[in-house]
């Protein structure tokens, strides 16, 4: 597996191969890795698409360990199917009773074996830790690749795979096309190492100082803790928001926003976008919209008296961006979602009926 510079993040697609067999902590080990590499991504390049995704897959027949509510929390799918190598199979250890359980697991699962066969033919990426070695193993993927076995399945490994390469002591080998592990406890350090040889060499040691126990820094932290790591102010596009949704029935004054955010109109205008996705005016429009739209559902007012409640004194212009934002005109819109009587019918229905009662 090739390492890429931190300045080419080409996205990267992990599959987490689950089986009944599977040791859960090895799946969930990497879940943890992963969302916390997504999260640091997302932190240090804010503007760039996501480089990471990552889901669970099964072979047919198989139940996820994940229930829906879970994984639509929790999954992560890719925008596009990516080439084969830029996606990475894990294999999770599997919970062998003793080395010929270990062969007999395999022989049950010849699907996954097929999995494997063609995700590594086309060029994908396998990672396999502990007992999961046996898969890649099988398909003849370790020859020329030397890893470490466990130790409680070494002879039987050199027995059954006599092609392999099982005489190095290393705890974690990397190769071209297979990667593996020798305990599950390392899981951790397995999975960030992946994604600092595969996404960014930075993202390995920021997972690591994230998940793992840093005694110094702790320390280092506490002695900061209120004198120096203060929290955090308001950043300048906060404050805009906030002035935009506490004033958005005044008229949009670029410098006032810029001043209540304390910051100049060119950073504000380039960190809005940046952080919103739009410029202040655009977001101003967004809430002027959605305060109609209130309006209209739950008050009788005109659209005159509500556009004037949403910082336009011409109705005409309000009206072409309403109708712009929400496909339809006001009127359309009033009809399909209010939530008040018309006017002529206000207590109608509940006086005629109490009077003949």
């Amino acid at each position: 597996m090739q390492t890429n510079p931190a300045t080419d993040l080409a996205p990267l697609d992990v599959q987490l191969l689950w089986l009944p067999e599977a040791m859960p902590g090895n799946l969930f080990a990497a879940i943890d890795v992963l969302n916390v590499a997504a999260g640091i991504l997302q932190l240090r390049k804010p503007h760039l698409p996501a480089p990471l995704t990552w889901r669970v897959i099964t072979p047919p027949g198989i139940p996820s360990p994940l229930n829906a509510d879970a994984m639509a929390g929790m999954q992560k799918l890719a925008p596009q199917a990516l080439p084969p190598n830029r996606t990475l199979i894990v294999v999770p250890g599997l919970a062998a009773r003793n080395a010929p359980h270990l062969g007999d697991i395999a022989e049950r699962h010849p699907d996954v074996l097929q999995l494997l066969h063609d995700h590594a033919l086309h060029g994908g990426l396998i990672a396999a830790c502990f007992t999961g070695m046996v898969f890649p193993a099988r398909l003849g993927l370790l020859t020329g690749a030397p890893c470490a076995p466990p130790w409680a399945y070494q002879s039987w490994m050199k027995l059954h795979f006599p092609e392999g390469d099982f005489d190095t002591d290393e705890p974690m080998s990397f190769h071209e096309r297979v990667s593996t592990c020798v305990a599950p406890g390392l899981q951790t350090e397995f999975i960030a190492a992946l994604l600092g040889r595969l996404l960014d060499p930075d993202l390995m040691e920021g997972c690591l100082q994230v998940l793992q126990y840093q005694q110094r820094r702790q320390q280092i932290t506490s002695e900061l803790s209120g004198v120096w790591l203060t929290p955090t102010s308001d950043s300048p596009v906060y404050r805009a928001t906030q002035w935009l949704q506490t004033n958005l029935e005044q008229p949009y004054n670029l410098q006032a926003l810029a001043e209540a955010a304390a910051t100049s109109e060119r950073t504000l205008l380039r960190h809005f976008r940046q952080a919103v996705g739009m410029t202040p005016l655009e977001y101003l429009h967004k809430l002027r919209v959605e305060r109609a739209k209130v309006m209209m559902e739950v008050s009788l007012h005109n659209f005159h008296t509500i556009a004037s409640a949403c910082g336009y004194a011409d109705a005409g212009s309000f009206r072409r961006l309403f109708q712009q934002a929400t496909g339809m005109n006001p009127s359309v819109y009033r009809e399909r979602f209010t939530l008040r009587a018309r006017r002529p019918h206000w207590k109608v229905e509940q006086k005629s009926q109490e009077a003949l009662t």
